[in-house]
């Protein structure tokens, strides 16, 4: 029984530490996942320096739920942007071309080759 008793002060650290790790992973994803986006200031109708943000819809790719993925950005057209699923990775070009929801149409770059 001396054993248990001995060995007790550091298992109840090492479960603490584990618990303290665990409690700051999960502050950390909740906090990253509910942090709004930034967007930029919008100017007057002619200013240049504040671009508007236009949202994109990521032809042929579809949410968890089968819904669209559609993306807000203040790239212009001709931009090459990332997006990341849970296990892919893809690359898609912006363009000026609108869809019917008012979205524009972002291409896959990589998917035909």
């Amino acid at each position: 029984m001396n054993v248990f008793t001995e060995a007790l002060p550091e298992f109840l650290g090492a479960l603490g530490a584990a618990m303290a790790v665990g409690l700051a992973t999960f502050i950390a994803r909740k906090l990253r996942g509910t942090r709004p986006a930034l967007m930029p200031p919008s100017g007057p109708p002619g200013d240049q320096s504040a671009p508007a943000a236009r949202r994109f819809t990521l032809l042929e790719t579809t949410q968890d739920n089968g819904g669209t993925v559609q993306i807000t950005t203040t790239r212009p057209a001709g931009t090459v942007i990332t997006y990341r699923s849970d296990d892919l990775i893809e690359r898609f070009e912006l363009t000026d071309i609108p869809l019917h929801d008012g979205s524009f149409a972002a291409e896959p770059v990589d998917r035909y080759r």
